[in-house]
């Protein structure tokens, strides 16, 4: 499914379950002429290694209003209980115009709301509540969006930090959304934020 704002950019989805893990492999492809910068990992610093790392397998996962698990990589909603000085935003790789981008998420079950601003909750925590849908999403970035500039990243040398002058409203997202039936997800009961 193309992002309404930018229909030259296309992902496909096949979701399935294998065992106690959702996966979900993908490909996203640049349909225009000009480079996108389609979001692929996130950084992501273990404790007691200070050492950064790219996770390409760490997803985002959000309930939204409509009853739906948005599931996929892209700018997690900020905190409302504080502030952020520096946004966590996904590291991107470049897509020419014509190219496309195959990847592969596995998200471990029971399905459980995630985002690299919050850790994880204890069980009594959460909230399951019977999901309508999951919407797979990938963000990215269109090459020549407000005054972008990508720079290498030296841990992940193939992949690219985005910056722009407002990064987070600058991304787009392609969606393709796959009705459930009797899937749950574990609602987050704490000040996590959601999309309207």
């Amino acid at each position: 499914m193309s992002d309404p704002g930018s229909p030259q950019v296309r992902l496909t989805c096949r979701p399935a379950k294998n065992g106690n893990v959702l996966t979900f492999d993908y490909m996203i492809e640049n349909q225009s002429p000009g480079e996108i910068y389609a979001m692929d990992a996130m950084p992501s610093v273990k404790r007691g290694d200070p050492a950064a790392k790219a996770d390409p397998n760490a997803a985002v996962v959000i309930l939204n209003a409509q009853g739906d698990a948005i599931v996929g990589k892209f700018i997690a909603p900020l905190p409302t209980d504080r502030r952020v000085a520096v946004p966590v935003v996904p590291l991107a790789r470049r897509l020419a115009g014509g190219a496309s981008l195959q990847g592969k998420i596995e998200v471990p079950l029971p399905l459980a709301e995630t985002s690299p601003y919050f850790p994880d909750l204890l069980l009594r925590q959460y909230e399951a509540v019977e999901i309508k849908g999951v919407v797979f999403t990938i963000g990215y970035w269109p090459a020549g969006a407000d005054n972008l500039f990508a720079a290498p990243v030296d841990y992940a040398p193939d992949l690219v930090t985005i910056m722009t002058r407002n990064t987070i409203q600058s991304a787009r997202s392609a969606r393709q959304r796959f009705p459930t039936s009797g899937l749950q997800l574990y609602k987050r009961n704490d000040a996590f934020p959601r999309p309207d």
